[in-house]
């Protein structure tokens, strides 16, 4: 059974109903726009800011033992919208409101202890600690406002934050509006 609708044009929207017995239910969303299906071609919606960036290869980040450190992330693998700093201050403003995936990891001098920490606005909102490992990662979801900055401070007893991209990263990714 199929319910076809014509329009006043040309074309033709069909609804083909399961051949299972039950009720199925289509709920439009009650303003204009596009709707997804499983076979809808997503390539023309719209982006949202998403970057990933290491520390480069060629020198050690000296820092003070015990003591946060911004981490000197500078060298885009990407930035979708030009959101992340790559040159100066270190950090992300993504100026789209929403939930936002972070990953930050580092790898440091020293196995004593070590943390990574995520920063929003300049205040504390994420920290992660190891002992007896030079790595450390952090993984979180944060909401940002249109004016929000991100940033990744690292804490290390050792005196660097090592020089190694394919082991040092801090990325974002929107996920939803909020």
């Amino acid at each position: 059974m199929a319910l076809v609708i014509k329009g006043s044009s040309s074309g033709q929207v069909t609804l083909d109903v399961p051949a299972a017995a039950g009720t199925n239910t289509l709920t439009l969303p009650a303003n204009t726009g596009n709707v997804l299906t499983s076979s809808s071609d997503v390539s023309d919606l719209p982006t949202a800011p998403s970057f990933s960036a290491v520390m480069t290869n060629t020198s050690h980040q000296t820092v003070s033992a015990s003591t946060f450190t911004k981490v000197v992330f500078n060298v885009e693998d990407w930035d979708t919208d030009s959101k992340y700093d790559k040159d100066t201050n270190y950090r992300f403003t993504p100026t789209v409101a929403g939930i936002y995936q972070f990953n930050i990891a580092i790898r440091t001098d020293s196995s004593t202890t070590n943390g990574i920490t995520l920063y929003k606005n300049g205040s504390l909102v994420r920290r992660s600690f190891v002992s007896g490992s030079i790595y450390v990662k952090l993984s979180t979801m944060e909401v940002a406002d249109t004016d929000d900055y991100f940033e990744a401070f690292g804490f290390t007893t050792g005196t660097s934050f090592r020089a190694e991209a394919y082991q040092q990263w801090f990325q974002a990714s929107f996920m939803r509006k909020t």
